[in-house]
């Protein structure tokens, strides 16, 4: 039996999640946990956006909250991986991938909406396609009250953080 999009996608949310968790210590923040964790996350983010969407809007299925929110989470959860992390960060971060990921794995959401467009077909040239997707090459952290500012403007243009 092939594996579905969608159960991949739901398996790496999982692990994701695990991960994530992983990064809150006592201490604070496990950055060495965490700098894997955001390659693992960004990879996923690159997976969702290059390959699996195009293949839903081939399909003529792009569902409409990938056009009026999860892109934005996208943009969010791809600037709280620019700076060095700090605990309130990753707060920001776990609380918006919780929304992201419920949204995703909602009837009517990402998930859902592969298993109503892809047949089997379809499913095993877009798992095959994630599975081969390459390894990203990510920046070094951004430091800098500037860099802060910045993305402390975009998460709050984005709903993610409140004034």
């Amino acid at each position: 039996m092939s594996r579905k999009v969608s159960d991949l996608l739901r398996a790496q949310h999982e692990e994701l999640r695990a991960e994530l968790s992983a990064c809150f210590i006592s201490a604070g923040v496990d950055a060495e946990r965490f700098d894997t964790f955001r390659h693992h996350l960004l990879w996923h983010v690159s997976v969702e956006e290059r390959v699996v969407m195009p293949a839903l809007v081939a399909a003529s299925r792009a569902p409409p909250l990938w056009r009026n929110g999860l892109k934005k989470d996208h943009a969010g959860i791809a600037a709280l991986c620019v700076p060095r992390p700090e605990l309130e960060w990753l707060e920001n971060l776990r609380d918006l991938l919780d929304a992201h990921y419920r949204v995703e794995e909602t009837e009517g959401g990402l998930l859902s909406t592969c298993d109503e467009v892809f047949t089997a077909a379809v499913d095993a040239r877009v798992v095959a396609a994630m599975l081969e997707h390459p390894p990203l090459t990510l920046a070094p952290y951004r430091r800098g009250p500037s860099v802060r500012g910045h993305i402390a403007a975009l998460l709050q243009m984005l709903g993610v953080t409140q004034p």
